[in-house]
């Protein structure tokens, strides 16, 4: 890697001691004096110079993350490998996050790849027992391009490896069945598979896209591991289900048997390992060759200790026999001084009386100072230490042209282009991606990034390589299932009953069965596009229609009338604020870029565009009226904040209103960090701010001397004045009262509006309001956030106790939830009992407001390490301290409240904690097992998720549209409703509905099963067809059904035609087409004829084929084309003659 710290830090004294000490071929290294970012550039030297694979073993999981995401940016994503578990001991875990397990399963086939490696691990995950390698081998299946392989049991295979079979592979875990096609999604593996059979032999491998399933890159070998570390067989299986049954009969939980039966959900049985094999391994026998390093040997050694502590306390609470073994941990005894090629890594000397040593070395290193932006500080040091070698590696180019231009008056620098280059005894700058912060004693010099200059300057954090993969889009993963409720335009809501097909002499044509109130119908597949699944709020079901009845249309029409006023309304405020001027604000100066360069987040690809259009409408003079929406701790208040600073340089002033004191007082403290140096004053009103100090601030705003105002809806009062606002940001409009809203309207005529929500919005309704409503999106996630790790658990104390503990350890907080006001003094109770060193403060919506606002703040301010409270949390608040939830009773909330609060942590760059508890022995209601079940899937982007995402987005429509059209959204579903105010929004406009001509044209528009057996997907078919409008996407479909089903038959291949004749007869104003057995009738209108030279029509016609024939009848054309006795369908024939004609 160019420019890589590893450069300078090989060239240490220390180092070079070191690498000697390595060459000896020591046994056991202790080096002392190790600071943490030495200890990683230790380790990637260890890495380069023994040439073999190293395993660097932390205390905990975040101390394994942050050494993961630091040695990948040092040593590069492809050189290290992370094995992680979850630091939760549980007798009985429901379901758990796959981030941590993929990535483990792809750290051991890296391994029994023989890839070299830097594998980072913590106490807990090595000591996870597996079965052997050689077992676990004896799963792993091999694929070669021209070898022959039983389908069947290829696919018997994968689901005992633990993969699903699913209609679309679009998630790790994936594996799909479609003719002589085979779609996977591996572990180990960023894209998935498509496997080509021809008969039993593998035609082709190819990687394909999740999102347009289309396959590329040829491959010619892959290797296929299993999804699960306990790998079995059916005779193992049945061995283990009867010992288990046997030695501990309070194990009646059947759900444990059943995910044992169907390979899933293995972390919930490992425990349970030494009942399906005798020999039982951790990873380290794994690997053939490796060098072991202990960060911190005696910290390791007490985590292990408390680890057996905490299995004691579970087994003491459990309902097994005590005198029957289960296999929480291996012995940590057995790893040291086992291997024979140790190194211990600390921070101070310490005695290691366990451990015989063969080198002591002192690495004599050191942290640098983090001077969080404070460059005076910063210059005095280096000018008193004339003599020290400083060096300031920065990743980012603006930060490094801003660093020279504060060096440039005050300090003598040099700017080298490499770490060989580095000048003794002076400042040296460079531009490097690959380096860490730290000093060096013996050799006189320290080294500074980004992240010790600048304040909360995050560098970009390393993903998983095999995170849990799922990107597919929601609304793409709306599968229509049996049972599921279903919109027609035409005839109201039905049941979804399964397609039917009908065969007529020799067509064939699928049908949508659907079921209403008092009859079932048929709908013809070419009707598709009228069809809409109902989604509604989050438990909405939907009354039938009654065919034969007018109350479909009266509720259609009681909906278009509401939907006209809206449409109305939204384009009559585009045509108002297109024809007002605004205030052309000048272009961006250094200044402005000077400010915005000091930002401590790198922007996302959402976020630089909103903040790219919103610039340039505030440019060009347009008055703003800009949602922004994107979810909690997305990004939207830098999207205002730069638009905030625009607007104080064009000397104007900003109004930022957000809906509560805390939320006030948060934006209040980020602006006035970010803006205060630069000159620009920002001011806070809210309950909390004194009547003297309101009052001074009120006086200062009408004079213009504040600049940007934040606060509550004090900022709404009567004394308010501005001497020239010029932009008015609102937090979470829908969160203010109706007085509060129209006060708000009023103070929104011609200035610029920002309005942020955290609410997502339909797709579909994003699409509808395109130029009418101005609309930024935030959907892309930071780029330092770790995935959420979710656990669905029976209710413990243990596992309560366990979690609060490791989160206060590392200075955190704790969101513990309990819905039931009347009971949170006993669960207070609790706690305290549990972790009395627990500083808890309840927060309810029963108590007064003012009450509960300074609850919450006096836990934002850290006043409290537990904020115990009810769903309130689910909006509006933000604390980045918070990493762990605790949700008693989870399968009594709903999905999208779960998926709302369970957003509230994971906003730092802190592994983040939900655990999900229902309660012991609970008989759970059908409703309540169902919603479990959901929650279960919660963990990844299963039906769960899209349930609150959908119950969200409706949420979200009724901000935007109005709240009094919940009503009518869940009378008709999303989909209906949006379909309506298109429709709504085009009549405004002025524009006519065209009416498509009916083609009498007798093909079979029929999938069969032996192409495509899942319904879901022939749905799919059959919508991609009716799509067709140009030759283009014919060839396009034609290509991509090739591709992810196998060889389409002839009559998929005339079905396809006869779409993209109609779309050329459509163009070409042609209505009238009939079909008698022996020949077809075309009318040429005289439209179509104006637009052609006859003869030409005439001689192209003759040279595709004699079959055409053309007559006049009452000064009417009419072309014939015969049926009988031709192998080609005239379809075809009619389809190449309008081409050339066009």
């Amino acid at each position: 890697m160019k420019n890589n710290i590893i450069d300078l830090f090989k060239k240490s004294k220390s180092n070079l001691q070191f690498e000697e000490i390595i060459k000896k071929k020591a046994f056991n290294i202790y080096a002392y004096n190790t600071s943490i970012n030495v200890k990683y550039l230790l380790a990637y030297n260890t890495f380069l110079e023994k040439e073999e694979t190293v395993v660097y073993i932390t205390t905990n999981l975040y101390k394994a993350n942050l050494a993961y995401e630091t040695l990948s940016k040092i040593a590069g994503y492809d050189n290290v490998s992370f094995y992680a578990v979850d630091e939760l001991i549980s007798e009985d875990l429901l379901a758990v996050s796959n981030d941590l397990k993929t990535e483990r399963i792809s750290t051991i086939a890296s391994i029994m790849n023989n890839d070299k490696k830097i594998i980072i691990t913590h106490v807990q995950a090595l000591l996870k027992p597996l079965v052997t390698k050689d077992i676990f081998s004896s799963y792993r299946i091999n694929l070669q391009v021209g070898n022959e392989i039983n389908r069947n049991k290829f696919i018997k295979n994968l689901i005992f490896n633990g993969y699903e079979k699913t209609p679309t592979t679009s998630s790790t875990g994936d594996f799909s069945v479609r003719g002589e096609v085979i779609d996977i999604f591996p572990v180990f593996s960023e894209k998935p598979i498509r496997i080509n059979f021809f008969d039993e032999e593998i035609e082709s491998l190819r990687y394909y896209d999740v999102l347009t399933q289309i396959s590329n890159d040829n491959i010619l070998e892959f290797d296929i591991y299993p999804l699960n570390e306990l790998v079995y067989n059916e005779e193992i299986k049945e061995k283990a289900i009867k010992s288990i049954k046997s030695l501990f009969p309070a194990v009646s939980n059947d759900s444990i048997y059943e995910d044992i039966k169907n390979h899933e959900n293995d972390e919930r049985f490992n425990k349970y390992i030494n009942y399906f094999y005798s020999d039982v391994v951790n990873l380290l026998d794994y690997i053939s060759s490796f060098t072991l390093i202990y960060d911190e040997f005696a910290r390791i050694k007490e985590v292990y200790e408390k680890l057996q502590i905490d299995v004691l306390h579970l087994l003491e609470n459990s309902k097994v026999n005590k005198k029957n073994k289960v296999l929480y941990l291996l012995d940590f005894n057995n790893l040291y001084n086992k291997h024979q090629k140790d190194i211990y890594l600390s921070d101070v000397l310490q005695s290691l009386p366990e451990v015989k040593l063969d080198a002591l070395i002192n690495i004599n290193s050191y942290l640098v100072i983090d001077y969080r932006s404070d460059i005076k500080n910063l210059i005095n040091d280096i000018k008193i230490n004339s003599k020290k070698t400083f060096i300031f590696a920065f990743s980012d180019e603006k930060r490094l042209g801003l660093f020279k231009e504060i060096f440039f008056e005050e300090i003598k620098y040099q700017e080298i282009y490499s770490f060989n280059d580095v000048n003794t005894g002076m400042v040296n700058i460079i531009k490097s991606s690959n380096s860490l912060g730290y000093g060096m004693f013996d050799d006189n010099y320290e080294v500074f990034t980004e992240k010790e200059i600048f304040r909360d300057f995050k560098f970009k954090q390393t993903k998983y390589r095999s995170s849990y993969q799922n990107t597919v889009s929601i609304e793409s993963k709306e599968d229509l299932e049996i049972g599921d409720y279903i919109v027609h335009y035409d005839h109201g809501i039905g049941k979804y009953k399964g397609i039917k097909t009908v065969q007529v002499h020799d067509v064939r044509n699928d049908y949508i069965w659907i079921e209403y109130a008092n009859m079932e119908i048929y709908i013809p597949v070419e009707n598709i596009t009228l069809l809409d699944k109902y989604q509604g709020s989050e438990g909405s079901i939907p009354k039938l229609t009654k065919l034969g009845t007018k109350e479909w249309d009266k509720r259609k029409k009681a909906i278009s009338d509401k939907l006209e006023d809206i449409a109305r309304e939204l384009i009559e405020t585009q045509v108002t604020r297109q024809q007002n001027q605004g205030y052309i604000y000048p272009l961006d100066d250094e200044f402005q870029e000077l400010i915005e360069n000091e930002f401590p987040h790198e922007e996302t690809k959402d976020q630089l565009k909103a903040i790219n259009d919103v610039k340039s409408d505030m440019e060009q003079g347009k008055i703003i009226d800009r949602l922004i929406c994107g979810d909690v701790g997305y990004g939207k208040t830098e999207i205002a904040l730069r638009a905030a600073v625009k607007t104080v340089l064009g000397q104007k002033q900003v109004a930022y209103l957000a809906p509560t004191t805390i939320l006030s007082r948060q934006h209040y403290y980020t602006f006035k960090e970010r803006l205060d140096k630069y000159g620009i004053r920002v001011e806070l009103l809210n309950r909390l701010v004194s009547p003297k100090e309101q009052k001074k601030i009120i006086e200062d705003l009408k004079q213009g001397l504040v600049d940007i105002i934040i606060g509550t809806h004090r900022i709404l009062s009567d004394d308010i004045k501005f001497i020239n606002l010029g932009l008015l940001i609102v937090d979470e409009e829908q969160r203010f009262g109706v007085v509060h809203k129209e006060k708000i309207k009023k103070l929104k005529t011609n200035v610029n509006v920002l309005t942020l929500t955290a609410t997502p919005i339909p797709r579909t309704l994003q699409m509808a309001i395109t130029g009418i409503r101005q609309l930024s999106l935030i959907s892309t996630p930071p780029k330092d956030r770790y995935p959420v790790q979710t656990y669905v658990v029976e209710e413990n104390d243990v596992i309560i106790k366990e979690a609060i503990y490791r989160e206060l350890s590392r200075r955190g907080q704790v969101f513990y939830l309990h819905n039931k006001v009347s009971e949170l003094e006993r669960i207070y109770r609790k706690i305290q009992r549990l972790v009395p060193e627990a500083r808890i403060i309840i927060a309810h919506g029963q108590m007064p407001k003012e009450e509960l606002e300074d609850a919450i703040t006096s836990f934002v301010d850290f006043e409290y390490d537990v904020l115990l409270c009810t769903t309130i949390i689910e909006t509006g608040i933000d604390i980045p301290n918070t990493n762990t939830l605790i949700i008693d009773n989870a399968d009594q909330l709903g999905l999208s409240q779960i998926y709302q609060i369970r957003g509230r942590v994971g906003r730092s760059n802190k592994i983040a904690y939900a655990y999900l508890t229902y309660q012991k022995n609970k008989v759970l209601t059908q409703t309540a097992a169902k919603r479990l079940n959901a929650v279960k899937e919660f963990t990844s982007l299963g039906s769960g998720y899209r349930i609150a995402i959908k119950d969200l987005a409706i949420r979200g429509a009724g901000d935007i549209l109005g709240k009094d059209q919940s009503g009518f959204i869940d009378s008709v579903g999303i989909d209906m409703y949006m379909r309506m105010l298109d429709e709504a929004i085009n009549k405004i406009k002025g524009i006519k509905k065209e009416e498509k001509p009916y083609y009498d044209i007798e093909v079979s528009k029929h999938v069969d099963d032996d192409y495509v057996s899942d319904d879901t997907i022939k749905i799919l078919i059959h919508k991609e067809i009716s799509k067709i409008s140009s030759l283009e996407e014919k060839v396009r479909l034609i290509k991509e059904f090739t591709n992810r089903f196998g060889k389409l038959n002839e009559e998929i291949l005339l079905y396809i035609e006869q779409r993209y004749l109609e779309s050329l007869l459509l163009k070409n104003k042609i209505n009238k087409v009939n079909e008698t057995a022996s020949v077809a009738i075309i009318i040429l209108p005289e439209e179509f004829l104006s637009k052609i030279k006859i003869e030409d029509l005439f001689m192209k016609a003759y040279h595709i084929s004699n079959r055409f024939s053309f007559e006049y009848k009452r000064k009417i054309l009419i072309m014939k084309i015969d049926k009988i006795n031709n192998n080609e369908s005239w379809i075809y024939l009619l389809s190449e003659l309008l081409e050339k004609l066009i």
